[in-house]
């Protein structure tokens, strides 16, 4: 019991570090870590990857409450999309096999690993212009769509979608800088906690071990969020995703990852 809380505890520190320097979830260590280290099944992880995210983002979150950098009101619908999302996600999850949910993960911190990489070096910054429309009803049904996309991406992964979340504050609703990472860091909690709500019906989340983790992310996010400030944004872009392809690789041959994913794509095809 004991060896089993100290690894809870290293796995929180890591994740706190990996997320304060990259500004996302903590989905891409929680999750292999704890199905490679301590044997817990793909859904019992990411239910209590989502759990640290609203642990962790509440925290953050309140530090920009308090300087009056959160604004709900305007991102309510994006909010609305995520939560609906969800739901849909966690229960997506439950339908598909364990192996599958691995393999399929696997990909998913792979390419999330090599988006950090084009952040890094790619001479074309991504946008999200296409979404922007002039028309007031457009605009709200292109950001439920999107919060759909979040809250989905969040019930079969477990990622908390802060990234995009930021990414459509900043470039498609014209956030301010500051208000915009408050925001989403606020709405990454909703998003997260629509999931847990969603995993924990399902019965998949142990919610102590989130606990002990969520504390840990806490303690050392708060430390290792002055050294990111020091790092230029391509150390810190290479770093994590050189980190994310890493996990992603080992995890896709572990425990029959790679087989998982193609049957459950001819299981899907057929």
């Amino acid at each position: 019991m004991v060896e089993k809380i100290i690894i809870l505890v290293l796995i929180g520190l890591l994740t706190g570090t990996i997320t304060a320097i990259s500004a996302g979830s903590g989905v891409m260590v929680v999750v292999p870590l704890l199905a490679v280290i301590l044997g817990y099944t793909m859904h019992a992880a990411i239910g209590t990857s989502l759990l640290v995210d609203v642990i962790a983002s509440i925290n953050v979150a309140y530090n920009y409450y308090r300087y009056g950098r959160i604004e709900l009101r305007s991102g309510v619908w994006l909010a609305l999309g995520a939560i609906v999302g969800a739901q849909v996600g966690s229960h997506l999850a439950s339908l598909i096999p364990q192996e599958g949910l691995q393999g399929g993960f696997s990909v998913f911190t792979i390419l999330s690993g090599l988006s950090f990489f084009y952040r890094a070096f790619g001479k074309r910054k991504l946008t999200l212009a296409k979404f922007k429309f002039k028309n007031n009803t457009n605009q709200i049904l292109a950001t439920i769509a999107i919060g759909l996309y979040i809250g989905i991406s969040t019930g079969l992964f477990g990622t908390g979608g802060g990234a995009t979340i930021l990414m459509v504050l900043i470039y498609v609703m014209d956030f301010p800088i500051h208000t915009a990472i408050g925001t989403a860091t606020a709405l990454m909690a909703i998003s997260a906690a629509s999931g847990v709500i969603g995993y924990t019906l399902q019965g998949h989340i142990p919610w102590l071990d989130g606990i002990i983790i969520g504390l840990a992310a806490m303690a050392s996010g708060a430390l290792f969020s002055k050294v990111a400030n020091r790092a230029t944004e391509k150390t810190l872009n290479t770093a994590v995703g050189a980190i994310f392809i890493g996990i992603g690789v080992a995890m896709f041959f572990v425990e029959g990852g790679t087989a998982g994913l193609l049957h459950s794509v001819q299981a899907f095809l057929s």
